[in-house]
């Protein structure tokens, strides 16, 4: 599913998938038990949450990293990043909310363990569904707000973790960094491929091919650069005080990585695979930040090299790319996410009623 160019989970997969989350929901009731608010996040969150909310009785919301909303502007992340056109981008959002359905005999487990009844899967459902809050982490000057989005639909801007790491935990990466100029740094985050090994030939070879350095990052993908004069792997590495070091990031576009990149202003080499990475991937490109995007099954030595050269060549170190990329970095800078996050959490706190 994940080395595949496209997001085909097999009848098997999806049967495993729903196997696997029984019981969750009861967790999640359990530990909400006597809370005022519980925020909901990622797929599963949204899936369950607010069944469990409104079985213990408390405000809930939604907390997301990518669009999750319907919208007439764009289709549904998953779905990559063509558009269908208005009528059409809505009616793929419906398409895809259809595959909830897959869940339906988890989440009538999950009421009727939870002493709710059994709940049609339209009319009042879709209803309170799209009345519920939603907190979205991504900023406007990524993904500018669709007109079409109602008021509980709020984009925040990003939220960044607290970190104060030391250069004291990374000795021999301080060593590389300081040994010559700003290096590429390399990684594919989470996602878990099987041809790791030849991913990062490519992207070695087209380096060196540009008389530039890199640091890779090991992740999921076990890439492995080696570790020279032009080459340093790492285990995790907090993105915040390593990608400011950097000259440029190739990486899989995942919400977080892409994120990071833009904080620390620098541009980006997309190389994207499944679920929301081609769309971030799209969003990097049409920012300014980014070349066109190259698949990760399609990259080359040759269209890899391209890349690079255009993203680190430049006037003063600094390409076009370079130069968007800080601009972005200022403006996203001056946003105050988690600010303003807090902010509808203490709004719904004061609602008397599940939002």
């Amino acid at each position: 599913m994940v080395d595949g160019r496209r997001l085909k989970p097999s009848k098997d997969a999806m049967v495993g998938m729903r196997e696997d989350l029984a019981g969750v929901g009861e967790a999640v009731a359990a530990a909400a038990e006597n809370a005022d608010l519980l925020l909901c996040g990622g797929p599963v969150g949204t899936l369950l949450g607010w069944h469990v909310a409104e079985a213990v009785g408390c405000r809930s919301a939604a907390v997301v990293l990518q669009p999750s909303y319907r919208t007439s502007d764009f289709g549904p992340p998953a779905l990559g990043v063509r558009s269908f056109g208005c009528v059409g981008n809505r009616a793929a959002w419906r398409t895809t909310a259809i595959g909830e359905r897959l869940f339906a005999p988890l989440i009538d487990d999950l009421r009727q363990s939870l002493g709710l009844g059994r709940e049609s899967r339209t009319g009042p459902r879709r209803k309170r569904q799209r009345r519920w809050t939603q907190l979205c982490g991504f900023s406007e000057h990524v993904v500018p707000r669709p007109r079409d989005w109602p008021d509980n639909v709020h984009v925040t801007g990003y939220w960044w973790p607290s970190e104060n790491p030391s250069e004291n935990a990374y000795p021999g990466l301080v060593d590389f960094l300081a040994d010559g100029p700003p290096p590429v740094y390399i990684g594919l985050g989470s996602t878990a491929i099987s041809d790791g090994g030849r991913i990062s030939e490519v992207i070695c070879d087209a380096l060196r091919r540009n008389e530039l350095r890199g640091v890779v990052h090991k992740g999921w993908a076990h890439l492995d650069g080696g570790s020279d004069s032009a080459m340093h792997t790492i285990d995790d590495v907090p993105h915040s005080w390593l990608l400011p070091r950097t000259v440029a990031a190739v990486h899989h576009c995942g919400a977080g990585t892409a994120a990071a990149t833009l904080r620390a202003g620098v541009p980006t080499v997309a190389l994207p695979g499944i679920m929301d990475q081609p769309f971030w991937a799209n969003r990097l490109r049409r920012i300014g930040v980014a070349p066109d995007p190259i698949p990760r099954t399609r990259a080359t030595v040759e269209n890899l090299s391209a890349a690079l050269r255009a993203v680190a060549d430049g006037e003063n170190g600094r390409s076009e790319y370079g130069h968007r990329a800080a601009a972005l970095s200022s403006a996203i800078a001056d946003e105050s996410g988690v600010g303003r996050a807090c902010q509808v959490v203490e709004d719904l706190l004061n609602t008397s009623t599940s939002a």
